[in-house]
């Protein structure tokens, strides 16, 4: 039988992976206003890259502190047009969800990536999923799409098979054809 998913894509987790985390109350968290949204230097070439070898370009995050009423809908929606004036993205999934249940799209499920692949028709063969956390790894692993860890300063301990210190490094760990 021959699958109907014919595109590749790069999955991105956002917090911590595309743009700077925030350090608040004894830990590392999603910013809540623009103003302290930051993007690290290497994304637009990683996605230049990606984009120039036929990857389609997803955002998958968790945004818990939009049900929780800590952050206001307009300043995701102006973080999301920063990330869309400075580099090519095809779409973003958000999980609003506050916890993980058995129906929800919170991560690590791996409900946004199906949602993903179903609109898109993407190959989870030929995909992969970039993130800064073991959350990221599971979903990756929930949808059976290869992971790769992007090391940053806050999460340094952490290690995966397949791990990263730079998104340009990408160029040196994913099939291209």
């Amino acid at each position: 039988m021959i699958s109907s998913y014919k595109n590749k894509a790069i999955f991105l987790d956002r917090d911590g992976t595309i743009n700077n985390p925030v350090y608040r109350d004894n830990g590392v968290f999603s910013p809540r206003i623009f103003d302290d949204f930051s993007i690290y230097k290497d994304v637009k070439e990683c996605i230049d890259f990606l984009v120039d070898n036929n990857f389609l370009i997803f955002i998958i995050s968790n945004q818990p502190d939009i049900s929780r009423k800590k952050m206001e809908m307009n300043q995701l929606e102006k973080m999301d047009n920063q990330i869309k004036d400075l580099f090519h993205v095809d779409d973003i999934y958000y999980s609003f969800d506050s916890d993980v249940h058995r129906d929800g799209t919170k991560k690590p499920s791996p409900k946004m990536l199906f949602d993903a692949r179903k609109k898109w028709s993407i190959d989870f063969s030929k995909s992969y999923f970039i993130g800064d956390t073991l959350i990221d790894k599971k979903c990756a692993e929930n949808a059976g799409v290869p992971f790769i860890l992007i090391s940053r300063k806050h999460n340094k301990d952490l290690d995966s098979e397949n791990k990263i210190n730079d998104l340009r490094q990408i160029k040196n760990f994913i099939n291209i054809l």
